[in-house]
């Protein structure tokens, strides 16, 4: 038994392997959590909008209110933020006439929100269906849309 017998053996793999599982792990983990990351982010929506009523009977009260709710999803306070609402059957809806259709919001800070109410009226011998009202927020020169949907009763 010398010392350069083929029997005796230096097992070094042993180390590399472990070192290069814990390596493996950690990417992992970083992997998961860049995904959660960006999953939250992807749910902040700048624009949630509902109707106070929905839906509405034309022959009862022929408008309602829309609450648009614009939060500042930008890295920084977003100043003069430009919120406009439009029908897109515009022969059949109409936003106004006490409350504009353009509203101007002086400052949102980061992540936080403001609410804003618009009168949607339908118009007379409207049609029983449903009608899509947009709203589009310019917001630190990025531009964020969003549809809702009106239901409209005899």
């Amino acid at each position: 038994m010398g010392l350069y017998d083929s029997e005796k053996l230096f097992l070094f793999g042993f180390e590399t392997r472990k070192l290069a599982y814990i390596a493996i792990a950690i990417i992992a983990i970083l992997a998961i959590v860049l995904a959660a990351i960006l999953l939250l982010s992807a749910f902040k929506q700048a624009i949630d909008a509902r109707f106070l009523e929905n839906p509405i009977s034309v022959s009862k009260k022929p408008y309602t209110l829309l609450e648009v709710k614009v939060t500042n999803v930008t890295d920084k306070d977003a100043k003069n933020v430009e919120i406009e609402v439009s029908a897109r059957d515009k022969s059949s809806i109409f936003i106004g006439p006490s409350f504009s259709d353009k509203k101007t919001i002086d400052t949102i800070e980061r992540n936080q929100y403001r609410k804003l109410n618009f009168l949607v009226t339908a118009k007379k011998g409207i049609s029983e269906g449903s009608y899509i009202v947009d709203i589009k927020v310019k917001m630190n020169e990025q531009v964020f849309a969003k549809e809702a949907v009106l239901e409209i009763r005899p």
